[in-house]
């Protein structure tokens, strides 16, 4: 059904809601550090720790070639993966969601909570409680800061997975110390002495559907008792994106592209960019001591993408209370910066006159694709023959676009049409999803959206609309635009008679400023804590970079 709004975006932006009187809530304090718990150890789960003392880098196991340490644990305890239950824009986030719709807390921190903390969760037999992340030391808790951790995916089901059934995080964990994975033959006895882990081989745990559970949310907006109300909201489509791609390898793969999403965020070699060369032969484990070297090996690096979260946390570890340093986020944070750039390539072709700059989607989903807050855009720089800029689209003022003037374009509740031209500094084209609520104003409470007004994220190549997927991954908004087709958009720009070079970039940002902005004032101590972190503007990330002589 097409959204009730779509005409708001043929006449271009919205204006944004009036201003509401600042709520009553926390102005100084803000969500004390987190716990830190010890080493837990159930009946049903472990945490972390139990599986780093065999799989973690010894002399010659889980090392590349180099020497590196390329053990799961170290690797994946940098991702936002492993700090999806330490985030504070998470915590933030959720505690809006309960606070705006009090009498359904219990169904909004199961929906949230079992994909940010599924161990955790299935320990607490679904009783935990964003209280209990920020501050409990209880088993559950503690198995649930670690976020997604090592049982999050290898004690996975594979039951239902890439079903309706089990999708917004409703796959169940094996509680009876399963650990699924990829060997075909695996080496039982030191895993079940040292964790008593047993370990099942499982084709599941190698493909796309291990992802689709947290990675498809489909909710509703929910009456103040939970009950779920008005149309499906695709909220996150990660996996059904992919599925009606050129990339899916599920049913009939589609040629050379076909791959699974641990080919892209879980790579087999040495170099993480690589698309070629030998793979890692390791030993996957320090016992027992005599193990053997095998091939196959997945790095568990696990990008994503939110590079500016991981480098403002980096500047608070001791908040964050996890087994990390401040080296190391950065560190992550730059890996997933170059992981991006390979995410888009720009052609150009044409003239002053009529310039087409072409973003190719080079993913096997939505670009970008996620939660709905992400946005890019093209910053275009003309200059004449001196060298001096003549003409500029898409600058950006401590995170925020301005236009020609320096003044600010999009501040809070401001909706941009989806364009096909750029005839000014005042024009620019976002690619972005916008959810709304009834009254038709941009909002960020994803369980009280009433619809989505725009989503013209760049479909992935060899999205096709007569596939099952389609309605839950269409674009929204794009009507009239005849370059707006699978992997590729194309947007004509018009520059001055001056202009002798043209410079592009494509820019990214997964938390935009309008998006802090949503949190001032502060009504939680978790969104205190959060623009605490956020104190910095997001400075954009370039996905792709082009250049032309006119």
């Amino acid at each position: 059904m097409r959204p009730r709004l779509a005409l708001l975006l043929l006449v271009g932006c919205t204006n944004p809601p009036k201003s509401q009187p600042p709520r009553e809530g926390p102005k100084l304090s803000m969500l004390a550090a987190l716990p830190s718990p010890p080493p837990i150890n159930t009946e049903r789960f472990a945490s972390v720790v139990v599986c780093d003392r065999c799989h973690t880098a010894g002399e010659r196991a889980m090392r590349d070639a180099r020497g590196v340490d390329i053990s799961p644990v170290t690797e994946v305890k940098v991702t936002m993966m492993s700090l999806a239950a330490r985030d504070p824009y998470y915590f933030a986030a959720l505690r809006r969601e309960i606070i705006a719709n009090p009498g359904a807390k219990a169904v909004i921190e199961s929906i949230c909570i079992r994909c940010h903390a599924p161990v955790g969760f299935a320990e607490s037999n679904g009783a935990l409680t964003l209280d209990d992340l920020t501050t409990a030391t209880s088993p559950a808790a503690g198995l649930g800061r670690e976020g997604v951790a090592c049982a999050g995916c290898h004690s996975l089901s594979p039951a239902g997975l890439g079903t309706d059934a089990t999708f917004v995080g409703k796959a169940q964990l094996r509680t009876d110390r399963v650990a699924f994975g990829a060997l075909p033959a695996p080496f039982a006895e030191p895993m079940v002495m040292m964790a008593n882990m047993r370990p099942v081989p499982s084709k599941h745990i190698s493909e796309s559907r291990l992802c689709a559970s947290c990675h498809t949310v489909l909710v509703h907006t929910l009456d103040p008792k939970g009950a779920p109300t008005g149309d499906e909201l695709p909220e996150q489509t990660t996996y059904l994106e992919w599925r009606n791609s050129d990339f899916q390898d599920e049913a009939t793969p589609n040629g050379s592209r076909a791959t699974t999403c641990q080919g892209c965020h879980m790579p087999e070699r040495e170099d993480e960019l690589a698309t070629s060369g030998p793979t890692i032969t390791t030993p996957f484990s320090t016992r027992p001591p005599e193990a053997p070297p095998r091939a196959g090996y997945r790095r568990h690096t696990l990008r994503g993408g939110n590079s500016y979260l991981l480098r403002r946390l980096a500047r608070d570890v001791g908040w964050l209370n996890a087994d990390v340093t401040a080296d190391q986020l950065d560190a992550s944070a730059a890996a997933t910066d170059a992981f991006l750039g390979r995410s888009a390539k720009l052609e150009l072709a044409g003239s002053r006159e009529a310039l087409s700059i072409t973003v190719v989607n080079e993913t096997g989903h939505k670009l970008p694709t996620g939660y709905p807050t992400r946005r890019m855009w093209l910053h275009v720089v003309a200059l004449d023959a001196a060298s001096k800029p003549v003409f500029e689209s898409g600058a950006t003022r401590a995170g925020a676009l301005v236009d020609g003037k320096g003044k600010r374009i999009d501040g809070p509740g401001v909706i941009h049409p989806h364009r096909t031209t750029i005839a000014s500094p005042d024009d620019v084209v976002i690619w972005e999803a916008v959810p709304v609520d009834a009254a038709g104003n941009r909002t960020h409470l994803l369980l009280g959206t009433a619809s989505v007004v725009k989503d013209n994220r760049i479909l992935p190549a060899g999205w096709r609309a007569d596939h099952p997927d389609a309605r839950r991954t269409r674009a929204i908004g794009v009507e009239g635009d005849p370059d707006f087709i699978a992997g590729r958009d194309t947007v004509t720009v018009t520059l001055p008679v001056t202009a002798t070079v043209v410079r592009v970039e494509l820019l990214y940002q997964p938390i935009p400023p309008e998006t802090i902005d949503s949190y001032r004032p502060p009504d939680s101590l978790e969104a205190a804590r959060f623009l605490n972190i956020a104190s910095e503007p997001p400075t954009p990330v370039v996905l792709a970079r082009g250049a032309m002589t006119l």
